[in-house]
């Protein structure tokens, strides 16, 4: 998932994206040698061209400091201080929005772009209670929909960490048939830093069950610019590819004519209706690859976020219609204490 990266959801990029949950880069830039805490979760032809430019800047020289990792899902990033200085209670603020809301290979915003607003407690950079606000574009109520989450990570050593989430989505009433209906989400998460790139592997129970079950795989690659203005401020990139899975509906005609496409997401029907002469299957399977590169700039307790990405479905079938395409998102995050 992608989008607002709220401070403690998924993402799933959910970002995300994820809806995309996160840290705020914020806290001024200690001593990178000492320090591997996780510091985001989660995270669309001209494919070739995304692949080369993400094998460029995988390519490119780092600053000696361990990958980071997502907290799950909409993106943000963690605090840069040395380890001992981690604030015991933390509170942070943010607002976005970008072109289209993706969680989990949908768009939830009925491809309309969005703007969003969240609030995130964090106790001792472990534990992340966050709610936000979601209004989209020429859209009544003005506020579509709302979400709860809960996030828990912990490292274990330099190269694992592990992350769980329980969110709740709520929508309007009056949009529950054209937007989607209320859902929640339970995900569990674990990271692998292998020094080059870090891999997360992510499954996702989203409920009612009929919602369906997705595994994600992500493989970024962090690196982050010197310190500049006395040290204040930095420029981070986290150029990141992701692999979604999930239930796939089968559909075969008499004529054998096979088609294929996603199962109904968070209450939406993404399909032309069925045919009396059809026979339906539901099996687990690829569904798209997202290609995304976030851009940070980070000064005191201040973070700004830019991040284009993009959404390759892996069937195309116009019976079954996919989002597919370019996304663009905007963050700005705030430490308040």
């Amino acid at each position: 998932m992608q989008g607002l990266r709220i401070l403690s959801d998924l993402p799933v990029h959910a970002s995300r994206r994820v809806l995309e949950g996160q840290l705020v880069q914020a806290d001024g830039v200690g001593d990178r040698a000492e320090k591997y805490e996780a510091c985001r979760m989660y995270k669309n032809g001209i494919k070739f061209h995304i692949i080369c430019l993400s094998a460029i800047l995988l390519a490119m020289p780092t600053v000696a400091i361990c990958q980071k990792d997502t907290l799950s899902g909409l993106a943000a990033t963690s605090s840069i201080s040395e380890k001992s200085d981690i604030d015991i209670h933390a509170l942070y603020t943010g607002a976005g929005g970008g072109s289209n809301l993706i969680y989990l290979g949908t768009s939830i915003s009925n491809n309309k772009p969005f703007y969003s607003g969240s609030v995130t407690y964090g106790l001792r950079n472990t534990l992340f209670v966050s709610a936000s606000a979601t209004h989209l574009s020429e859209t009544i109520p003005y506020l579509a929909f709302y979400n709860l989450a809960l996030n828990y990570s912990h490292a274990f050593n330099s190269w694992f960490d592990i992350s769980a989430q329980i969110a709740g989505y709520k929508t309007a009433y009056s949009l529950k048939d054209s937007l989607f209906a209320d859902f929640a989400l339970m995900n569990l998460t674990t990271g692998f830093d292998w020094k080059l790139i870090y891999t997360r592997i992510s499954l996702s129970q989203v409920f009612p069950k009929e919602n369906g079950f997705y595994l994600q795989i992500s493989n970024s690659r962090y690196f982050e610019t010197p310190a500049f203005f006395k040290g204040k401020a930095l420029i981070s990139f986290d150029p990141d590819i992701d692999i979604l899975f999930g239930n796939l509906i089968r559909v075969e005609t008499v004529d054998g004519t096979k088609k294929i496409g996603k199962t109904h997401a968070f209450g939406q029907v993404n399909r032309k209706p069925s045919l009396s002469t059809e026979t339906n299957s539901v099996s687990f399977g690829l569904m798209d690859f997202e290609f995304s590169l976030p851009v940070t700039f980070s000064y005191g307790k201040f973070s700004i976020e830019a991040e284009p990405a993009y959404l390759l479905p892996a069937y195309s079938d116009p019976y079954y219609p996919e989002t597919e395409g370019f996304t663009f998102y905007m963050n700005l995050i705030f430490k308040i204490f």
